[in-house]
């Protein structure tokens, strides 16, 4: 019986000590299966934070590429558009270059103004085209009656009438009587006479730099004494007045009482702007050409003046009346 006790009890104390270590076994795992949980959901939890900082990330990048895509987009618009003006400038230069060369062909400037820059060239050819538009409006030139045949010369002929030989001071234009009459040049009408003898009805245009000229046996007169009028403006119509053998214009031109050639004067146009020069010598040509490059140039450097006092006061700030200067 005793024998049993103690084999029971030996037993129960194996028994004990094998629950316990697997309980030992048991507790071990379970703490280290809740580590490793803990663990993993602190794991878990960073990948979280970590993802959704990187998603903010990604939004911002997502939004800031946006923004330079728009912005390159409207660079690209603007670079397009500033490509485009920069050509047009291109083309615009190309245009005024080729314009000044033609211009300057045709006052004769070629040669002289290819060492010069654009802005010196344009002014050059500015003051040149203006000094022979001013000659051109002032001195008589062109036809008083266009696309009229000439039929008498300037010089010494017989005359048809009284059969002598005779100065002849000016051009006959076999105009139809009617035939209108254009004033060459710009002047002020120093007489309108009517008359049935000699030059017969008579016009007499006193223009600039000592030119006059003279328009006679008209059948009626446009203007009166003293009139200004422009070149290009209707002073009369021909006609058979005074003594005439038919209907006709008898153009004179003078120049400071001395009358001249008007026929170099006739054929006077752009095109042949150098020839008047040569062909009528009695006029100082240099010194009035000087003249009315001097007119032309003080015109433009006033007209520039102007144009730039004009712009600054159109830009300049406008001051507030309400505020004060104080010293």
């Amino acid at each position: 019986m005793i024998f049993n006790i103690k084999s029971l009890a030996t037993q129960l104390h194996k028994s004990n000590k094998k629950a316990l270590l697997i309980n030992s076994f048991r507790y071990g795992a379970l703490f280290l299966l809740c580590g490793a949980l803990t663990y993993s959901t602190h794991a878990i939890f960073e990948l979280y934070t970590s993802a959704q900082s990187s998603h903010q990330q990604v939004s911002k990048l997502q939004k800031q590429a946006l923004e330079l895509s728009a912005s390159l987009s409207e660079e690209t618009a603007l670079n397009r558009t500033l490509n485009a003006t920069i050509e047009q400038k291109k083309q615009a230069l190309t245009i005024l270059n080729q314009r000044i060369d033609d211009m300057e062909s045709v006052l004769g400037l070629g040669e002289k103004n290819k060492d010069l820059d654009l802005q010196k060239r344009v002014n050059t050819a500015a003051i040149n085209s203006a000094v022979k538009a001013t000659l051109f409006q002032l001195i008589p030139n062109g036809e008083p009656t266009p696309n009229v045949q000439l039929t008498s010369g300037f010089g010494t002929r017989v005359h048809p009438i009284t059969k002598q030989r005779k100065r002849h001071d000016g051009l006959d234009f076999a105009a139809k009587s009617g035939t209108p009459i254009y004033a060459p040049a710009d002047a002020v009408i120093e007489k309108a006479k009517s008359s049935k003898h000699g030059y017969g009805n008579q016009l007499i245009l006193n223009h600039a730099m000592g030119f006059v000229s003279t328009y006679s046996h008209m059948s009626k007169f446009n203007v009166k004494a003293g009139q200004f009028v422009n070149k290009g403006e209707l002073i009369g119509w021909t006609g058979n007045s005074g003594l005439s053998t038919g209907p006709h214009l008898h153009y004179e031109i003078h120049f400071l009482g001395k009358p001249l050639n008007p026929r170099p004067f006739v054929n006077w146009d752009i095109k042949n702007f150098d020839t008047i020069f040569k062909k009528e010598p009695n006029v100082q040509w240099a010194s009035l050409l000087d003249t009315v490059g001097s007119m032309v140039e003080m015109q433009i450097q006033l007209a520039s003046k102007n144009h730039e006092a004009t712009f600054q006061t159109v830009n300049q700030p406008k001051s507030n009346p309400k505020q004060t200067n104080t010293p």
